[in-house]
């Protein structure tokens, strides 16, 4: 099985990865976005993100995503996608591929996620993540119909984490 996790940037995607590998020793993340790092500078991109326009990541993410799910149970891949038809055309590829995908999508309100965002320890990301907020709660409603939604506003990370393994079942919790 094949979880995507998606959110907004800052919204605990990465946090949530870790504790659900934690929890289930079969579980693997998957990072796209170093196939993205690679095609920007390869292709010489220079704006944060812009590779997921390209054709190339989203056939690369489906080869290496279906790939590293093979030695996985699930594999679980954190990434933020906002464009619903480069999320379908991924899901779409990976289920071609024989897979069992599942989309769970972070929600958090605008206020709430600023808040956590300001309060991060790492301030370098700080800035891109709120500049990225917009882009967000626009494809928030297309999102939040693409698959199953946790809302955040009100849960730890470990309440996450037992939301998030009971939406896709078949895990022991631990």
């Amino acid at each position: 099985m094949i979880v995507w996790i998606n959110g907004p940037f800052g919204a605990g995607k990465s946090t949530l990865t870790a504790e659900l590998c934690r929890r289930e020793p079969r579980a693997r993340a998957f990072d796209p976005e170093r196939i993205g790092w690679v095609l920007k500078r390869t292709l010489g991109l220079v704006r944060p993100g812009d590779y997921q326009d390209l054709p190339a990541w989203r056939a690369a993410t489906v080869a290496a995503a279906a790939w590293q799910a093979r030695g996985a149970d699930p594999l679980l891949v954190p990434m933020t996608v906002l464009r619903r038809r480069y999320l379908e055309e991924i899901v779409a590829g990976l289920r071609g591929r024989g897979h069992e995908v599942r989309h769970v999508l972070l929600d958090v309100s605008a206020p709430v996620l600023v808040e956590r965002i300001e309060a991060d320890e790492d301030p370098g990301p700080q800035g891109w993540r709120l500049d990225n907020l917009g882009a967000y709660l626009t494809a928030r409603r297309e999102l939040r119909a693409f698959g199953a939604v946790v809302d955040t506003d009100d849960l730890d990370p470990d309440e996450v984490a037992d939301e998030v393994q009971g939406l896709i079942g078949g895990w022991r919790v631990t």
